[in-house]
């Protein structure tokens, strides 16, 4: 009940951040043209290519909609509680280094709103899920459910880049490690196909989570030395000869 309730107020952070962007509508417009035309620079603007490739296939198209709209909130919680019930001695610093990167990924969404390339319809870009498949992200219960301009990073690519790697080192099936990283490999031609996330949303996607990992290796590196201080501090706070003279009756 706990582990559940950690990760209910994370999801609820996660939706107030939603308020904190509101409005930033032209600023996310611009971000996401300067993300373009770096990726332009860069030679990895390939998104139009690959979404053309999907266009062509509409079933496949199809599919991969209904994968980006339920896989993201099905796997995710199945790995932590296989990670809880089959590894639990690792599962809180996975756990919390998911934590951290959503933090992160939080304090990105804040300060630095891009709009999705479904929302860039200029470029040439498709919103696969509302022309093909009929969703309307931005309008019903789908709305209170998505930042419409929390496009980088994509933490839809951050958790599969999480799932993969920790599942590829964990399990011993090879079998099953083909498995595990295949399903970051599948999510990121989905959502960059379907339109949802720039090609640098998922390698910083990827990034925040690494960064998550590492600032919970380096607070677990620290932490042994810093506690002491803490213990001396509360000692010291105790002592009767720091805690002042005491009143006579």
């Amino acid at each position: 009940m706990r582990e559940w309730l950690i990760f209910l107020v994370a999801l609820l952070a996660y939706e107030g951040s939603r308020a904190l962007v509101i409005g930033n509508a032209s600023a996310a417009v611009t971000n996401a043209d300067g993300i373009i035309n770096w990726e332009k620079s860069s030679g990895l603007f390939v998104e139009l290519s690959i979404q053309q490739i999907l266009l062509n296939h509409l079933d496949i198209t199809k599919a991969l909609n209904e994968f980006y709209m339920l896989a993201h909130w099905i796997v995710t919680p199945l790995f932590f509680i296989w990670l809880y019930r089959s590894r639990r001695a690792l599962y809180p610093y996975v756990r919390n280094a998911f934590l951290a990167a959503n933090g992160i990924a939080l304090i990105i969404y804040i300060v630095f709103p891009v709009a999705p390339p479904r929302l860039m319809t200029d470029m040439g870009f498709v919103d696969t899920l509302a022309g093909v498949s009929k969703i309307n992200l931005h309008a019903g219960l789908f709305s209170k459910w998505f930042n419409a301009d929390a496009a980088i990073p994509s933490m839809h690519f951050g958790y599969a880049f999480m799932i993969g790697v920790v599942g590829a080192l964990l399990v011993s099936s090879w079998a099953l490690r083909v498995l595990a990283l295949a399903y970051p490999t599948l999510v990121f031609i989905t959502i960059t196909g379907t339109a949802n996330h720039y090609i640098t949303d998922s390698l910083v996607g990827a990034l925040v989570i690494a960064a998550g990992f590492v600032l919970v290796q380096v607070w677990a590196m620290t932490w042994p030395r810093v506690r002491p201080r803490f213990h001396r501090i509360a000692d010291r706070a105790q002592s009767p000869a720091l805690a002042g003279p005491r009143t006579q009756r």
